[in-house]
């Protein structure tokens, strides 16, 4: 027991941490932001990197502007537990909040692909 707590007290002082399992995730989207309004996009994409698990977000091209709305593909590269569920993560987490962002709106979803095991 006192070797165990020893040990973590010395990787502490250390600075030793352990090595957390992660697998990383890639979603492909097609999102509009509306220009109508008064929203800035930077804003909109700092609220993107807030939601949980969501670690990059960044634009692979322009795909239409108009004077309403600005449409670009979106790459936004997320972080999971393995053994999380994925599909249910992206479906019922991801794309709602995404859509639950003022002036945002998933307009494509050309889904997610695994990049890396952590």
């Amino acid at each position: 027991m006192m070797k165990k707590e020893f040990k973590k007290w010395r990787n502490f002082l250390t600075e030793k941490e352990e090595k957390i399992s992660q697998d990383r995730y890639e979603g492909n989207l097609y999102l509009a932001i509306e220009q109508s309004k008064p929203i800035d996009r930077t804003e909109v994409m700092n609220q993107i990197r807030a939601i949980p698990e969501v670690t990059t977000v960044y634009r692979e091209r322009e795909v239409s502007t108009s004077a309403t709305n600005f449409v670009g593909e979106y790459i936004i590269r997320f972080i999971l537990s393995p053994g999380t569920d994925t599909a249910h993560y992206y479906n019922r987490e991801l794309k709602p909040r995404l859509n639950r962002i003022n002036g945002l709106k998933v307009q494509h979803d050309f889904g997610f692909e695994k990049i890396s095991d952590a």
